[in-house]
């Protein structure tokens, strides 16, 4: 079973997210991992990746995401490319078991600028 949904956020939010979540998985890490290696709620880092949830990243968590990563400078860790709009809408496809009760994939199908 498929199901598409929508949902507006601010674009560094996202963009911040999935960056943070591309370091996570090249360094081999799981969700559980790195919120212990930040020092949170070992259910934190998969609430901030979740689509469906409104969780984000503080500036506090930029601190520990940081020393997480073994990063000497913040600025390391931000190193990725300037938000081109404000907020977005994101359109993203979920993938469930038989049942409907779990998802099983996502993938972003879309992301247009908010004006």
């Amino acid at each position: 079973m498929e199901k598409i949904f929508t949902f507006e956020t601010y674009q560094f939010d996202f963009a911040f997210i999935e960056h943070i979540k591309s370091l996570r998985i090249s360094k081999g890490w799981s969700q559980e991992t790195l919120s212990t290696e930040m020092g949170v709620a070992t259910k934190f880092v998969g609430n901030v990746e979740s689509y469906k949830q409104h969780q984000k990243y503080s500036t506090r968590h930029i601190s520990l995401l940081a020393k997480a990563f073994g990063y000497k400078n913040i600025s390391e860790l931000m190193d990725f490319p300037t938000p081109e709009y404000d907020r977005i809408k994101v359109t993203v496809k979920q993938v469930y078991n038989e049942s409907g009760t779990k998802v099983m994939a996502s993938e972003v199908v879309g992301i247009e600028g908010v004006e």
